[in-house]
């Protein structure tokens, strides 16, 4: 038991300062980090006393920001004179064991990892604080899309004077900035390059200047700055090349570098034909890609097939004639429910005069209880303005999903195809008067497609009977007649 109220329950990770272990709170019920300060052996009296003052620095650094990307800073213990600090507990994968067990991700999703990051260590330059070992190891990836840098540890609020240790580099060298590498001391600009260089190395599987072994060999290589291109981030490489410039002050702020982040960086090249989204599975880093449908297609001549379904009696035969109006068969995409087991036999003729094509599909009805959501009808072509300004649907998608807007309000957000979903006003009504509360962040990492309309992802939290249950959506936005809407599946 630390300090008569947090009982350590689990090591969670380790790092040059101290271990992290998932603790309980025992007077507040609720899990918490504890990260409980080393002292390393051989130390003097007055280096392990200057460990401990940095460890308080890092309590008074990280409490100062507060925002919803950074691990939030919430007391300091102490344990045989030693400071621990209480944090905020999430479960998660560090992105450095993300890469490590799938390998590289794609573009887009590196980029929305990025402005999340980037957003969160805007808010610390803002609060005149530099991170100093931006890295892999020190952005956490949660459920639901939620990402979160942590480990302010080494990092200096440029207002504090230093208590580093005299010759000691804080950083890790494989994400140094060139600067730093050359005897300069961290900034902005630094943890700027240092995000770069993460990125880099979630794209390409290393950093920009390689994992060698020997730390002198690889500060040479950073404080040569020479980076060479990454070989599989497509359009995102302009993005990471300007964050990796080689002189700080060609380098963006940090608050332009989220702004570059949450653009589109590789726009999803869809075909001009209907276009599903599948819902992201449990895992953020796992989502399932959009899924398209092809065009229809007309069925092959071929005669009719006998597959046991009843047929109609006998007619008379009689010569072949030309049809009278055509009637095309739906494509049919997925498995009907129904109370029962039927066989529908679905025909349909040809265009072509003087043929009789029949098409036969056999499609068996399971017997499932009844659907209590609103039908979702097939999207119809919707010709969207060319929207290009990415934050605006961003905002019309939180407001959509946010508790702030009456359902008439909401309603009328959503374009064709988003309200052919609910039917009507009064089952849009039905479906979302089931939660007690709707909230909506992160709407970031936005794709543009061919007809002129985007699809905007966002984490989108719900509280129904069951509780509260958090999801990463993906929309598509129009633009109609100046109004953004969404005209996808909004459920």
């Amino acid at each position: 038991m630390i300090a008569g109220r947090y009982r350590l329950e689990e090591s969670v990770g380790s790092g040059a300062m101290g271990v992290v272990w998932r603790a309980r709170d025992e007077r507040l019920e609720r899990v918490i980090a504890l990260k409980r300060l080393i002292i390393r052996p051989g130390l003097t009296p007055a280096q392990a006393d200057e460990a401990r003052r940095r460890a308080m620095r890092e309590a008074r650094i990280a409490a100062r920001l507060q925002h919803r990307n950074a691990i939030a800073m919430l007391d300091v213990a102490e344990h045989d004179g030693d400071p621990c600090l209480v944090m905020e507990f999430l479960p998660s994968r560090s992105l450095s064991a993300v890469i490590a067990e799938d390998g590289p991700l794609p573009p887009e999703q590196v980029a929305a990892i990025g402005s999340q990051v980037a957003a969160a260590l805007a808010a610390a330059h803002a609060a005149g604080i530099v991170h100093r070992d931006v890295k892999p190891g020190n952005i956490l990836l949660g459920a639901g899309g939620t990402v979160k840098i942590t480990d302010f540890g080494i990092s200096r609020a440029i207002d504090d004077g230093t208590v580093t240790e005299t010759g000691m580099l804080a950083g890790t060298p494989a994400y140094l900035a060139p600067e730093i590498a050359r005897g300069h001391d961290p900034s902005q600009s630094s943890d700027v390059f240092s995000l770069g260089a993460t990125l880099y190395h979630a794209v390409e599987g290393a950093p920009p200047f390689g994992l060698n072994p020997n730390p002198l060999a690889l500060l040479h290589a950073v404080a040569s700055g020479e980076v060479t291109p990454p070989r599989g981030a497509g359009a995102f490489t302009p993005t990471l090349m300007t964050l990796l410039r080689a002189e700080p002050t060609d380098r963006p702020t940090m608050e332009e570098a989220a702004s570059m982040l949450a653009l589109p960086t590789a726009p999803l090249q869809v075909p001009n034909f209907e276009q599903r989204t599948v819902p992201a599975g449990p895992n953020p880093m796992h989502e399932q890609p959009t899924r398209q449908v092809g065009p229809k297609r007309q069925p092959k001549r071929q005669p009719p097939v006998d597959h046991g379904a009843p047929h109609p009696a006998p007619q008379p035969q009689q010569q072949p004639q030309a049809p009278n109006r055509v009637v095309l068969i739906a494509l049919l995409l997925g498995v009907v429910v129904l109370a029962g087991a039927v066989t529908l036999v679905l025909t349909g003729s040809s265009d072509t005069p003087g043929t009789n094509t029949v098409t036969t599909t056999i499609v068996t009805v399971s017997q499932d209880p009844p659907s209590t959501q609103p039908p979702t009808t097939s999207a119809q072509p919707v010709v969207s303005q060319k929207i290009g300004d990415y934050p605006a649907a961003g905002r019309a998608v939180i407001a959509y999903y946010g508790s702030d807007s009456s359902p008439q309000q909401r309603w009328e957000m959503l374009g064709p195809n988003g309200k052919a979903v609910f039917g009507d006003l009064a089952g849009f009504q039905q479906y979302w008067g089931q939660f007690q509360y709707i909230a909506s962040r992160n709407a970031n990492g936005v794709t543009s497609n061919q007809d002129g309309s985007v699809n905007v992802p966002v984490d989108v939290t719900v509280k129904g009977a069951a509780g509260e249950v958090a999801n990463k959506k993906t929309v598509k936005v129009v633009l109609l007649d100046g109004r953004y809407l969404i005209d996808s599946d909004s459920r």
